[in-house]
């Protein structure tokens, strides 16, 4: 038994609370395509009612969601410590743009899209307020995105408009052609994002 060495433990899983249980779990379907394993009432005095336990891939619960019904959203989010945001990773460019089409289809608004020089990344709220950031590498493998962290430009975040950069993708555009010129700034959306708001 180790008592000495720190043993690097892997990230499993993430807990969200929510005063609407089935409205995110609702979001979460259409936004990640999990699953709900296992729905249960909490144990008597506890501060939630209900757990719901759910996935998207082969780990037995990705995200956890605590209900307490009537639990109030924190309009004034952003200037309490929190989660930031929580990041799920798709393995090409085509399946983030795919993504990002089919969501906008349904109806769920984007926050904002930037190239970040190590990968291609949008964001989106879910009902509570909660910031989601779909990814994908733009390097090779995730030794090379490793390397790249460590060497970052001074200008980290551009800021993308996915609607231009899927065009140039049906046009024959290549991703790693897609990343060049997004960081030449030829992808820029013609209005700013909107990143302060109260939910941001």
């Amino acid at each position: 038994m180790n008592t000495e060495i720190t043993i690097h433990p892997r990230l499993q899983h993430c807990g969200l609370t929510t005063g609407n249980l089935d409205g995110m779990l609702e979001w979460y379907r259409k936004v990640l395509g999990i699953v709900v394993h296992a729905r249960v009432n909490a144990p008597a005095g506890s501060p939630f009612r209900t757990v719901a336990f759910a996935t998207n891939d082969e780990i037995n619960h990705r995200l956890s969601f605590f209900e307490t019904p009537g639990l109030p959203s924190d309009s004034d989010r952003d200037r309490h410590a929190r989660v930031q945001h929580i990041a799920f990773e798709y393995r090409s460019l085509d399946d983030l743009l795919g993504t990002y089409l089919r969501l906008k289809k349904l109806g769920i608004p984007l926050l904002w899209a930037a190239d970040q020089f190590i990968q291609t990344a949008m964001y989106y709220q879910d009902p509570e307020g909660n910031i989601v950031e779909l990814n994908v590498n733009n390097f090779d493998d995730d030794w090379a995105v490793t390397e790249q962290l460590q060497n970052l430009p001074a200008q980290l975040h551009v800021n993308i408009d996915l609607d231009k950069m899927i065009a140039a993708r049906k046009a024959g555009a290549a991703p790693w052609e897609l990343h060049e010129r997004a960081v030449a700034g030829e992808f820029a959306p013609a209005a700013s994002y909107e990143l302060h708001t109260s939910r941001w």
